[in-house]
C-alpha cells in the first residue's frame, strides 16, 4: 500500500498553523490557555506543532482541541471536525475515529456495493475561512447602501424644482438689530454611543447593557458604532494601539500598546463626564 504519511503531515501542519495564527491574532499566550483550561502546556504546544506522537489518545486530543477553540471564541465543533479531517491517514487517529463511529449495519447480499468515502482533502466549503465570508457580506452590504444613496440623490436632482419659476427678490434690510444665532444644543446624553475605528487588526469582546454586541477580529479600515443606555463593558481588546474609540463623540485615550491585551474596562456616564472635564481648558495647566 502507498505511504500516506506526507499527505497527513501536510494536513496536520495546516491545522496547527491555523490554530496558532488565530491565537496570536487575539494576543493570547499558551500559558494563559493552559491555566484556564487545566490542559498541559506541553500538549497545547504539540497541537500547534502537529506533534501528534506526543499527544495522548485521539479521544483525549479532540477534547483538548475543543477546549482550546472555546477559549479563543471559535466554533468548537467546527474546529474538532477540521482536526478530524486533518488527522485522516494517521493509523492511530484513524482507528479511533472508526471506533467512535462504529454502529451495527445490515449485511448486504444483493445489489451494488457502496463506494467507501474518500479520504484526504476536506470539501471546499470546509476550507473557506469564515472571516472571508464575513468580509464578503460586509462589502455587499456597503455596495447596497452606496447604490441606494446614489439612486436617491439622482431622483432628487431630476425632480422638477419649484424655485425655478420664482423671480428672485433683493433682500430687504431689517432696521432691527441683528440677533446672535442661538448656540447649538448639547448632544443628547440619554443614549451612550461607542464609535470604533480599526487602524489595524484587533480582537475585541464588548458588551452593551450586559449584552454582547461584538466578539470578533476587526481588520484595518473597519468601523463599528453601538448604543447603550447604561454603559459599555470591555471584556477584552487585543492590540489596543490599533483601535480609535469615541464615546458620544469624545475621543477615548489609547487603552494600551501594540500587542497588549486589555481587559475589564467600563465606559459609562461617569466615564463620559471625566472625559469631557479632561477636554475643558484649564483642567490640565
Amino acid at each position: 500500500m502507498p505511504d500516506q504519511g506526507p499527505q497527513t503531515h501536510t494536513a496536520l501542519a495546516t491545522f496547527g498553523e491555523e490554530l496558532k495564527r488565530e491565537r496570536e491574532i487575539r494576543g493570547i499566550s499558551l500559558k494563559e490557555i493552559a491555566d484556564a483550561t487545566k490542559i498541559s502546556r506541553r500538549f497545547l504546544d504539540a497541537i500547534e506543532r502537529n506533534d501528534h506522537k506526543t499527544l495522548p489518545a485521539p479521544v483525549f486530543t479532540r477534547g483538548f482541541v475543543r477546549e482550546y477553540a472555546r477559549y479563543l471564541g471559535l466554533s468548537a465543533e467546527e474546529i474538532v471536525n477540521r482536526y478530524n479531517y486533518a488527522a485522516v491517514g494517521d493509523d492511530r487517529i484513524e482507528k479511533s475515529l472508526h471506533l467512535d463511529r462504529l454502529t451495527p449495519s445490515p449485511v448486504m447480499t444483493d445489489g451494488p456495493s457502496v463506494p467507501a468515502p474518500k479520504k484526504g482533502i476536506p470539501p471546499w466549503y470546509a476550507r473557506i475561512d469564515r472571516n472571508v465570508i464575513v468580509l464578503v457580506l460586509i462589502v455587499a452590504a456597503l455596495a447596497s447602501v452606496v447604490y441606494w444613496a446614489y439612486q436617491r440623490k439622482r431622483n432628487q436632482t431630476e425632480a422638477p424644482g419649484v424655485e425655478s419659476s420664482v423671480t428672485p427678490v433683493a433682500p430687504v434690510s431689517d432696521p432691527r438689530p441683528t440677533q446672535t444665532a442661538a448656540a447649538p444644543a448639547p448632544p443628547d446624553d440619554n443614549t451612550l454611543r461607542l464609535e470604533i475605528e480599526a487602524t489595524g487588526n484587533s480582537w475585541m469582546d464588548i458588551e452593551a447593557d450586559g449584552k454582547g454586541v461584538i466578539s470578533e477580529v476587526l481588520r484595518a479600515g473597519e468601523n463599528r458604532t453601538f448604543e447603550a443606555n447604561e454603559g459599555f463593558r470591555v471584556d477584552s481588546i487585543g492590540n489596543p494601539a490599533a483601535v480609535n474609540l469615541k464615546l458620544n463623540g469624545v475621543p477615548i485615550p489609547t487603552l494600551g500598546r501594540a500587542g497588549q491585551v486589555v481587559r475589564n474596562r467600563l465606559f459609562d456616564r461617569a466615564f463620559l463626564d471625566n472625559l469631557r472635564k479632561a477636554e475643558e481648558p484649564g483642567e490640565n495647566p
